[in-house]
């Protein structure tokens, strides 16, 4: 009998070991690994790239009947006392019957539209500017500099404002606007690192070897700024996705019928009390989205940066 105690408490120690070490294991790979916002981001990918196969109906379909049909997934019973209403939707219905779930999900495609778009403008836009401000210097880097500054000065929504008014609204307006936008935020950094990368031996090994400045630039600092750009790239996309949100939320270019989650939050505005679902979703989304590109981009600054760099 004693035996068999012996063994069973072996037995309930291995096991406690076992949880413990396995809760460990999970612990560190999501500290080492940003996995909650890769599944996050994962799932914009597939929504967007997929959204007419994703999506359980047509995102511009109307049915009066479900007008401000609750959420199913609370159980409610909204839809007993609606017995018309055959469709369950998970996230409920807007004020004119449109499927919320759709809706968010053909959203996403406008914020990777976005992404595919405008960051590109502005990573080849700025991180040029930056690097030859920082290579070149003297009035070349004075004039540069001095741009970004009264550019910083100017009021995006101001300007935004002014563009939509005078050249009409439109998706691609807002996606020439947003690459206007986001040019700034690289120019100061690439200017930092390349300014850090000229005095280096490599640099003048290359110039005495009689390479061009431009061969310079692109073959041997350039490489070395890209982890700088990626970082930089990736912090920067949360920003351009909150700025074409707040567009759409004041009705600048995207026009209304476009389903974007900016769109859809000024929708749900005047149905906050019997309808807040509306808004709710697409703002989780937004907020989802952004925060997993954020916390992305300090994982890559604290993986590349040696002096940051957290592994336990």
């Amino acid at each position: 009998m004693a035996t068999q105690t012996v063994q069973a408490a072996t037995v309930a120690s291995r096991q406690s070991k076992y949880r413990k070490s396995a809760g460990v294991s999970v612990w560190r790979l999501i500290r080492r690994w940003p996995v909650a916002p890769m599944v996050v981001l994962i799932a914009l990918l597939v929504s967007g790239l997929f959204s007419p196969w994703v999506a359980p109906q047509d995102p511009e379909f109307q049915t009066l009947a479900a007008r401000l049909a609750e959420p199913s997934i609370w159980g409610s019973d909204w839809y007993d006392e609606h017995p018309r209403v055959e469709e369950r939707y998970l996230f409920g219905a807007d004020h004119v019957g449109r499927d919320v779930l759709s809706r968010v999900i053909f959203g996403s495609r406008i914020s990777l539209l976005v992404i595919a778009t405008s960051l590109p403008a502005g990573v080849i836009v700025g991180t040029g500017l930056g690097l030859i401000a920082g290579y070149v210097g003297g009035k070349v880097d004075e004039v540069i500099m001095r741009l970004w500054d009264i550019w910083a000065a100017i009021p995006f929504l101001l300007v935004a404002l002014v563009i939509a008014t005078v050249a009409g609204s439109g998706l691609w307006l807002v996606i020439g606007i947003l690459a206007l936008a986001s040019w700034s935020a690289f120019v100061r950094n690439v200017r930092a690192e390349t300014l850090a990368l000229r005095d280096r031996d490599f640099v003048y090994q290359a110039r005495i070897m009689g390479a061009s400045p431009v061969r310079v630039m692109v073959r041997h600092i350039l490489p070395n700024l890209i982890n700088t750009v990626v970082v930089i790239a990736t912090l920067r996309v949360g920003g351009l996705i909150l700025a074409e949100a707040s567009l759409s939320f004041l009705g600048i270019g995207i026009p209304k019928s476009t389903p974007t989650w900016g769109n859809m939050i000024s929708d749900g505005r005047g149905f906050l009390d019997d309808g807040w679902w509306i808004s709710l979703f697409p703002g989780l989304a937004l907020f989802l989205v952004v925060m997993s590109f954020n916390f992305t981009g300090d994982w890559l600054r604290d993986r590349w940066d040696p002096r940051l760099r957290q592994l336990d």
